[in-house]
């Protein structure tokens, strides 16, 4: 629920004070809720309701550094954010580098900061400053791979894999960096003893760890159990593989987000709701979380903006991705609809001029939405999922997520044309408040909906 905070100054009747506050009560029920996000309301956010925000540090200031970061805590905790994830920001590797920087995730010393980011004190106080807007701060850890240049090729050769005779290789492909081996007991421990030593002198709050599945699921036990003795961390993998879901607390939405883009090209409704089914019902998941998204830096550097991919139907999606399942991600601009590619080797820094009024709106209501709803808590907190037949199949989607006595009602219309429809064999039951809009909804099988091309609604019981 929304915290009300009325103040009253000077000598008033008591009657008087009574019937204001009666006033004011009733005109803020009748608009609860539906406030716009530059307004100074205070949004009660539930346990399990967490949203993360992808940082690339050398695109996301006009600094390009972690002061830039800093500067912009207090408006991203405006915003609702709950967790920043820097991407890697370790030294990258010069032998092979590909671009002008490099990419980040070719790292070529565990234990530095990129220069070009700042200074130890400039991350401690980084991350000092989100501890005091109540956000967790992850490290983006490459474990799979290091820079061709890397401390360890010159020190500890052992370390690395060998492949044809080749030691180091370069894997998959990335001609930038080479492989390691944990075959190897002192690899381990060196990579162990990294990972904590950021933990216990910048007091970080967990990792996303990279490529997961590159990496045996043995050394991943031993790092959680480890480095969760000296403090307990958030866990979260670039993977989908189920078994690595013993250690980790979230993992990503790879396969969901795959269909989600194939949606893009075909705007195939029936295989999107396959895709939402297919996602919700895997067991593994009861008490763990998954992270669902519509961009992130992969995608926004190999396959378009999500505008160049979805068009007007990024709206609707980004309905959908605040309201599926689990944990929503944000990338670096994305709330307020930034529509450029920021490639990873080289340095595009976000104009934060560049606002899309729509997105910016849509993003804050949706925040504000995951952050108050009990239905739409993460893991063992998330509340069940019903789809709703229309006679507009083809090109509505509409469902209802439910907890207890407290429901989110979704309409999403992915086609160019204005939909009037009515709910086919059930529908969903009772009065709803316009969570978008001011005003309220009653919803029955005889109920008429009207909604605008491309569009969505959102109604809260």
């Amino acid at each position: 629920m929304l915290e009300q905070r009325i103040n009253y100054k000077g000598c008033y009747m008591k009657k008087l004070i009574f019937t204001l506050i009666s006033l004011l009560l009733v005109s803020c029920g009748d608009k609860l809720n539906n406030k716009d996000p530059d307004d100074n309301e205070t949004v009660t956010v539930l346990p399990n309701h967490e949203i993360i925000y992808e940082i690339n540090v050398r695109n996301f200031s006009p600094q390009g550094n972690f002061q830039g970061v800093t500067n912009d805590i207090p408006r991203l905790k405006e915003l609702g954010v709950d967790i920043l994830w820097l991407m890697p920001i370790h030294p990258t590797g010069v032998k092979n580098r590909i671009g002008s920087k490099g990419s980040p995730y070719s790292v070529k010393n565990y234990l530095e900061i990129d220069s070009d980011y700042g200074t130890e004190n400039d991350l401690q106080t980084l991350v000092k400053t989100a501890h005091q807007n109540g956000m967790k701060v992850l490290l983006d850890w490459v474990a799979n791979h290091t820079a061709w240049d890397n401390v360890w090729v010159s020190e500890h050769i052992d370390y690395y894999a060998s492949a044809n005779g080749q030691r180091p290789y370069s894997p998959q492909g990335w001609t930038d960096v080479v492989q390691l081996d944990y075959n190897n007991s002192a690899l381990r421990t060196a990579m162990i003893s990294a990972m904590k030593y950021w933990v216990r002198e910048f007091d970080i709050d967990g990792f996303r760890c990279d490529y997961v599945s590159g990496v045996p699921v043995s050394f991943w036990q031993q790092a959680k159990a480890e480095i969760d003795a000296v403090k307990p961390l958030f866990w979260l993998a670039e993977s989908d593989a189920t078994q690595y879901m013993d250690v980790f607390n979230c993992d990503y939405a790879w396969g969901f987000s795959d269909k989600i883009n194939a949606f893009g090209q075909n705007g195939n409704v029936t295989n999107l709701k396959n895709a939402c089914t297919g996602l919700f019902d895997n067991a593994m998941y009861i008490n763990k979380n998954k992270m669902v998204y519509i961009t992130n830096h992969d995608i926004n550097a190999y396959n378009g903006t999500e505008f160049e991919r979805f068009n007007v139907n990024v709206f609707p999606l980004t309905v959908l991705m605040f309201t599926i399942y689990d944990m929503p991600l944000l990338y670096n601009g994305q709330e307020i609809g930034y529509n450029q590619r920021m490639g990873l080797f080289d340095v595009n820094r976000i104009t934060w001029t560049s606002v899309n009024q729509k997105m910016k709106t849509l993003i804050k209501k949706m925040i504000d939405l995951k952050h108050s709803q009990p239905c739409l808590g993460n893991g063992s907190e998330r509340g069940s999922l019903i789809f709703y037949t229309t006679d507009r199949n083809g090109e509505i989607l509409t469902y209802s997520r439910k907890r207890g006595d407290n429901e989110v009602l979704v309409i999403l219309n992915f086609s160019d044309k204005a939909q009037n429809f009515t709910f086919a064999a059930a529908a969903p039951n009772g009065e709803f408040t316009n969570w978008m809009q001011e005003g309220k909804k009653t919803f029955n099988m005889e109920t008429e909906v009207n909604i605008g091309a491309n569009s969505y609604q959102v109604y809260v019981k």
